[in-house]
């Protein structure tokens, strides 16, 4: 598709990553989108995206570093013109990234938005901020999220002082839940997995997944999510109109569940509190 028809531009911060991967590939995939990826490792992300050294893909651009290595001008450059930010950072699972990296999703998340206001002041842009989280990172506002059990609890009393990566994405999480000035939205899947075969939704357009304003049933194991699903959802949000945003996702934390095989048959809609 010509640069003409391109109507978005958006960031993508960890497009390598197992979730990352698919936002950038649906993001290119829709023909009306500049995406600029920000990445460790160009080659890496090129192999996740099967695009070969021969083939040309206009709307990408790749950015080989990472956010905390940008210096301030660079990181407003890239943001300038964007209309939203897409974060699926995560800690790699080994020691280093476990207990070494500190808290770099909280840094990188205040040095990515103080940038995006920066492009604002600029240019006039509204750019919204859509960080990937998880079901165990509470509502800070201690009231749209239900009571978990006492053993759950004491579950995530554990993990938030022995995991360093669940802290920080709650301290990511708080850091945009007291910043109402920008627009952002905090997406929580469940247990993520690997879906084999990624099938085209039907002709009605059902999803196969389902969004809730808080958390259902128990912490682990009752509510799988593909991470292609939760990929999809993310684009829907990065590219939808402003009205829609405004309403339904605006400065929330919504919860994205891959849809039970009995309810796959049923109408697409979003599940609202009870």
């Amino acid at each position: 598709m010509s640069s003409s028809a391109i109507i978005n531009k958006v960031l993508i911060v960890g497009a390598t990553g197992a979730t990352g991967n698919h936002v950038a590939r649906m993001l290119l995939d829709r023909g009306d989108t500049t995406v600029v990826a920000v990445a460790r490792s160009k080659g890496k992300l090129m192999d996740l995206l099967k695009i070969d050294d021969n083939k040309e893909e206009p709307n990408l651009i790749v950015k080989e570093t990472t956010i905390l290595d940008m210096a301030p001008q660079e990181l407003t450059e890239i943001t300038e013109g964007c209309g939203a930010i897409v974060s699926c950072l995560g800690h790699n699972i080994s020691f280093r990234g476990m207990y070494r990296d500190g808290y770099f999703l909280e840094q990188t998340v205040q040095k990515l938005t103080k940038s995006m206001l920066k492009s604002k002041e600029k240019d006039g842009s509204n750019c919204r901020f859509i960080l990937m989280g998880s079901e165990g990172v509470a509502h800070p506002d201690g009231k749209t999220d239900p009571k978990r059990s006492n053993f759950e609890r004491c579950v995530l009393f554990l993990l938030r002082w022995l995991v360093p990566p669940h802290a920080d994405n709650e301290k990511a999480a708080l850091y945009l839940h007291q910043n109402p000035s920008f627009d952002w939205s905090v997406v929580r899947p469940g247990d993520l997995f690997n879906k084999k075969e990624v099938k085209d939704d039907d002709s009605k357009g059902a999803k196969g997944y389902e969004i809730f304003d808080h958390p259902q049933g128990a912490l682990f194991g009752d509510n799988p999510t593909a991470r292609s699903d939760v990929a999809d959802f993310m684009v829907g949000l990065a590219t939808m109109d402003q009205n829609t945003w405004e309403e339904k996702f605006n400065h929330k934390m919504p919860v994205v569940y891959g849809k039970k095989e009995e309810e796959k048959c049923k109408p697409d809609e979003t599940k609202k509190s009870k």
